[in-house]
């Protein structure tokens, strides 16, 4: 899915390796939805800012991408 944000990159599938949780994140400017219905139609977060929220770094090396 293309970003509705920025409108330059796609939105993967992505887990948060130590909690286990899926988020959908652009590839390119890195906003993040918690579910993919609210992709375009909610709010996004930024991912450094939720990552350190978690206690984590700010880091593609925290998530596993989905394929």
């Amino acid at each position: 899915m293309w970003c509705p944000r920025c409108d330059q990159g796609e939105v993967v599938v992505a887990t948060i390796n130590k909690t286990n949780d899926t988020i959908y994140v652009c590839e390119e400017c890195e906003a993040t939805w918690f579910n993919e219905g609210d992709i375009g139609s909610r709010p996004f977060v930024d991912f450094g800012t939720y990552m350190k929220s978690l206690g984590l770094e700010p880091l593609w090396a925290e998530i596993t991408v989905s394929n």
